[in-house]
């Protein structure tokens, strides 16, 4: 079902055949993100990823938009911390049709001066509208005090001064240095033959030539914990607590997802029952895992009352408290090991899903990491492993960080916390 080539220019590309889906999903991606920019340059990367959809020297904007809708398809993109995606799922019969308009946005994008200005506004609008919504902001908040004066907590879409300061040059120049064959990978999920894959790839990205990525040394980023309170008008009180998680290549990821399904990563989880079901003081309560090359964050985020914001940090203290002292029983790990492994099974239904899967595979790994390898991961995990795990990310002598956003009495805040 896998298969892996390596072209002579460098892109690599990872095909997973998979005999009864209809449809195929396509994504070029790039070892790109906003970890790898300066503060100077936050926000190019999503800033390129907006341009590759403004025209070719082949295609306008509309062009490529229609041609894509023309067969029932789908075209995005999306920017991450540690990669790039342009994506596209289609019917098996139009793959060539997808690899054309991919391969003429990624070799003949314009990046004329006017469509940079317009999407410049256009992003500058994304920026302002994340800033509305506090759900969505308190995670950049959080990221910027939790990894300060580092690249990781650096929003992803850039500041407004940041993206205000890009130039075409800039935008040309990164484009070149870091989206070249060297680090690109082409992953394909579907009804597919490897060989007519890599034939048509190598078709279409023919007289690319092969380069050298530039150097982009990863820095391991050290947290600062403490409590950042960021006082605004609004009528709820938002939070984010964050504590060191765990690295993608680290085994020990499964036994965090363990841990998370258990205390906040589903609707029967303890942090829900307690304290939406049972007292019903937030409408929504949840808890998150990040992983990236060499670090990770295990995070817990909602949204109370000014009245209630105290008694919400205790119960999530006491939360914290019960797993890191008590553990977690075996019908709790039965629960979060079947969960894990039905959300997974449900998700690769897609060919979206995989094609995906196959990407981060290739970017951290280097290779394909086997379903019933993953699988094997989880079930082997025993309550010794979440208790030690527990242990280590919520000791009490590096307690997690605190971010807090709206109106709030700050004294009273951080009394609670440190209590």
């Amino acid at each position: 079902m896998y298969k892996k080539t390596v072209l002579d220019n460098g892109i690599t590309v990872v095909t997973e055949s998979i005999a009864y889906y209809s449809t195929v999903s396509i994504g070029m991606w790039w070892r790109a993100g906003s970890r790898y920019e300066t503060a100077g340059l936050n926000g190019i990367s999503h800033f390129i990823e907006h341009m590759l959809f403004k025209g070719t020297t082949g295609r306008t904007a509309y062009d490529i938009a229609r041609e894509i809708d023309a067969i029932g398809g789908s075209l995005n993109a999306f920017t991450g911390r540690e990669y790039t995606c342009l994506y596209a799922r289609v019917l098996r019969k139009d793959l060539h049709v997808a690899l054309d308009i991919i391969a003429d946005m990624y070799r003949d994008s314009l990046f004329s001066s006017e469509d940079v200005e317009k999407e410049r506004y256009v992003i500058t609008q994304e920026i302002k509208m994340i800033e509305d919504n506090p759900e969505e902001y308190i995670y950049d908040m959080f990221n910027a005090s939790y990894y300060r004066d580092h690249a990781l907590g650096m929003p992803i879409l850039g500041t407004l001064e940041s993206v205000e300061g890009l130039t075409d040059d800039q935008l040309k120049g990164y484009f070149r240095g870091f989206y070249g064959p060297e680090n690109t990978i082409i992953t394909i999920s579907g009804r597919v033959n490897h060989e007519t894959c890599v034939e048509e790839i190598k078709r279409r990205f023919f007289g690319i030539p092969a380069g050298r990525a530039d150097g982009r040394e990863l820095i391991p980023p050290r947290a600062t914990t403490g409590i950042d309170i960021y006082e605004k008008d609004l009528e709820h009180v938002y939070l984010c607590i964050g504590t060191d998680g765990v690295s993608q290549v680290d085994r020990r990821r499964y036994v965090l997802y363990v841990l998370n399904a258990i205390m906040g990563g589903s609707m029967s989880s303890h942090l829900f029952q307690e304290i939406r079901e049972q007292r019903g003081l937030v409408y929504n309560i949840y808890s998150y895992v990040n992983c990236y090359h060499d670090a990770g964050t295990f995070g817990i985020s909602t949204s109370t009352s000014q009245e209630s914001i105290t008694e919400v940090l205790v119960l999530i203290k006491d939360e914290i408290a019960r797993i890191r002292d008590k553990g977690i029983t075996d019908a709790e790990l039965s629960f979060s090991k079947e969960h894990i492994k039905g959300n997974l099974f449900i998700a690769l239904e897609g060919s979206e899903t995989r094609m995906g899967r196959l990407a981060k595979n290739e970017i951290y790994f280097g290779a394909y990491i086997p379903l019933k390898e993953t699988l094997r991961e989880i079930d082997r995990i025993s309550k010794k492993d979440v208790a030690a795990i527990a242990r280590e990310i919520f000791d009490s002598a590096r307690m997690a960080s605190l971010t807090v956003l709206g109106n709030v009495d700050r004294e009273k805040v951080e009394r609670v916390w440190r209590e």
